[in-house]
């Protein structure tokens, strides 16, 4: 578990361990009620007895409520909200070109049930795991001192009771890794409907979805069914073996009484006591179980951060240059595979503070090209070297789906400046509305708007615009395309186009056809 998100407890160790020890205490009130106060007929004692024993119950019950049953909770609950806060920015800081080697339902799954399963194994092995070390050792320490083969019995106990519940976990954890692929196809099934309703309702394709969610799920019900049988099973099989060693125990402890090796008082003490012992070792087994069981949440949760520290590829390629990006004899495909050709590019320079409009047929790559640059695409799926200025890391990109949030106009800003002359020139008339997080009350050319206004807000010196006249009028386009123009010299920018409203302003055309990349 690499993440240093979470901290240690030694404080709550400390407050674990003297509430388990104070649990020790009431076995030996009972023993001594027995052997110096009611087989030696001493009555006056028997109040002092009382008095002690009900206000140290009274307390235990009290610290055995917060420390050991609601504390480890509260460190659960908030050690998921902790990762899930880290994951976000895991997630939102990684490089895209990492992030797209996963779908949806797997950064789903791991936001949500591999936050909270790490979050719990944490709390489990940080602080309930060390405390049932420390109680065991109380209580053997105890039993020796009372009798020594007692204590070998439980020495031999606890060993055999450690090997049961550990064997029989492994089966658990293979079924764990199958379990999450499933669960993470059930997800992203999940995810497709919530996401695209309007769409899905649009075409009257229910039915088909609902079937297609209803496949998925199946299988995932089936292997967890299959899979919590197994866990239940292993939940069960310790107690099987505890209730067999019990048996055991009272015939060794009858002998022994009946040697006159031990009083009664210390025969019942010794049966609570054993009763105390299997506690802390099968919870200490279930928890190494989880954890094994559960390792795959914990790989994932420790990828994520891993992974958000991997920097783009294109990096090794930037430098302090006067181009944006300059290559010779460069080779683009749509997959690392290399077996899907995009376009071959002889040479292409781009300047800095230039105009550059990009055309293509759909699918030629245009879109796949500026993301190349952008550094959200792996460069496995390319053969050949350029060179990239440093500046990118700046640079502002225009793409899509556009994205919001539930809020008003400026919180649908991201904080981003306002532009008074932009807010004129794309003629934005919504900026009194509440907007949804599923922009419903949005125009799609209302959002193109709010997206430019980001874009534009940005005052970003690279812009990379795919397709910026989407959905807008023919004023407002008139207005984009204007202002375009202006920024020209100022700032280095990227167009995809299928209109020519900026091929005369443009430095170059950047045309990808027959599967070439052309620069006129």
């Amino acid at each position: 578990m690499k993440t240093k998100e979470l901290e240690k407890y030694p404080l709550q160790i400390l407050m674990m361990t003297l509430t388990s020890f104070l649990t020790l205490l009431i076995p030996k009130l009972l023993s001594y009620l027995i052997d110096d106060i009611l087989m030696a007929n001493n009555k006056e004692k028997i109040l002092p007895w009382f008095m002690i024993t009900f206000g140290v119950t009274s307390l235990l019950m009290i610290m055995k409520f917060y420390f050991i049953t609601y504390n480890p909770i509260k460190i659960g609950i908030k050690n998921t909200f902790r990762l899930q806060i880290k994951a976000a920015k895991d997630i939102l800081n990684m490089n895209q070109s990492v992030y797209a080697d996963e779908d949806k339902g797997y950064y789903y799954n791991v936001c949500s049930n591999s936050c909270a399963a790490y979050g719990d194994l944490y709390e489990e092995i940080h602080l309930n795991l060390i405390s049932c070390f420390i109680y065991v050792c109380g209580i053997l320490a105890v039993v020796f001192m009372t009798n020594i083969y007692l204590g070998i019995f439980f020495i031999v106990y606890g060993i055999v009771l450690i090997i049961v519940s550990l064997n029989i976990s492994k089966p658990l954890f293979d079924m764990q890794k199958n379990v999450m692929v499933k669960q993470d196809r059930y997800l992203n099934g999940i995810r497709n409907i919530i996401e695209n309703k309007i769409g899905i309702n649009a075409l009257h394709r229910e039915k088909f979805f609902a079937d297609e969610y209803k496949q998925n799920i199946v299988p995932y019900e089936k292997h967890v069914l299959r899979y919590r049988f197994l866990e239940c099973l292993c939940r069960q099989a310790p107690n099987i073996l505890d209730q067999v060693c019990l048996v055991v125990f009272l015939f060794i402890g009858g002998n022994l009484v009946l040697n006159q090796q031990i009083s009664i008082g210390e025969f019942l003490m010794m049966y609570q006591y054993m009763a105390y012992f299997s506690d802390p070792i099968t919870t200490a087994c279930a928890i190494l179980m989880r954890y094994r069981a559960n390792m795959v949440h914990v790989a994932r949760i420790d990828k994520l951060s891993d992974d958000a520290k991997i920097p783009k590829e294109t990096k090794k390629y930037m430098t302090n240059t006067e181009n944006l990006f300059f290559t010779e004899k460069y080779d683009f495909y749509k997959g690392k595979e290399k077996t899907d050709f995009l376009f071959h590019i002889d040479k292409l320079k781009i300047k800095k503070g230039g105009l550059y409009v990009i055309k293509g047929e759909n699918g030629s790559g245009k879109s796949m090209f500026l993301n190349l640059l952008f550094g959200n695409v792996k460069l496995s799926f390319s053969r050949g070297g350029f060179i990239l200025t440093d500046e990118m890391d700046e640079a502002a990109f225009l793409t899509y789906p556009i994205f919001t949030v539930d809020g008003d106009f400026m919180k649908n800003m991201y904080e981003i400046p306002i532009d008074k002359e932009l807010m004129h020139l794309l003629q934005v008339d919504f900026s009194d509305k509440e907007i949804l997080s599923n922009p419903v009350n949005l125009s799609y050319g209302q959002q193109q708007k709010l997206a430019l206004l980001r874009v534009f807000g940005l005052n970003s010196p690279i812009l990379f615009l795919d397709e910026p006249l989407s959905n807008l009028d023919k004023k407002t386009q008139e207005n984009v395309v204007a202002y375009i123009r202006k920024l020209k010299g100022e700032k280095t920018i990227l167009v995809v186009m299928h209109s020519d409203e900026l091929d005369e302003a443009a430095d170059s055309v950047i045309y990808i056809e027959n599967k070439k990349l052309i620069q006129k």
